[in-house]
């Protein structure tokens, strides 16, 4: 008896192995690959100027229409307005959003503004491949018929004004 069980015992553990190097695989295998992605471009463009790589664009003249009060080209009086066009195009492969800043016109004359013609235009999107947008700003030089802002008038009168606009065009991010 003592016999079967030793018998019986390796006849087990034989078993035992069996299943054991049969449970593992006898075939490994393993592969390493790549991938490759090109990053989208990046081009916007305001007036023509790509401000990705210049920082600076020129606003254009000003359109006084036919009933401009000064009647010399590229001067302004009281009471004139005319507007000037930002044209901002997006050539990158993203959607944007821009947004435009006025600063105050700095000319210590508080009745010369600078605002959009349509209220909420300075700020939008555009798509990738969409249109140009257009945004018109108001150049109004307010005419007042009093002392002070008589005052103001003539001693402003041969100033240089500078229109102070920023565009800031940001990439959408995915919404």
């Amino acid at each position: 008896m003592k016999g079967e069980k030793k018998l019986l015992i390796v006849a087990i553990l034989l078993l035992l192995i069996t299943v054991s190097f049969g449970t593992y695989a006898i075939y490994k295998s393993s592969a390493t690959g790549t991938g490759t992605v090109t990053a989208a471009t990046w081009n916007v463009t305001v007036n023509t100027a790509n401000i990705a790589t210049t920082n600076t664009f020129t606003l254009g003249d000003i359109d006084w229409g036919s009933s401009s009060v000064s009647k010399v080209a590229g001067k302004i009086a009281p009471g004139d307005e005319g507007t000037i066009n930002i044209v901002i195009h997006n050539g990158s492969e993203v959607d944007i959003d821009y947004a435009i800043s006025l600063s105050e016109v700095n000319t210590g004359n508080t009745r010369i503004t600078v605002a959009p013609v349509t209220t909420g235009a300075d700020t939008g999107t555009i798509a990738y491949g969409g249109e140009d947008v257009t945004v018109q700003l108001k150049v109004k030089w307010e005419a007042v018929d009093s002392d002070s802002a008589n005052n103001e008038d003539v001693t402003f009168a041969g100033t240089e004004i500078t229109i102070p606009v920023t565009v800031t065009a940001t990439q959408r991010p995915g919404v």
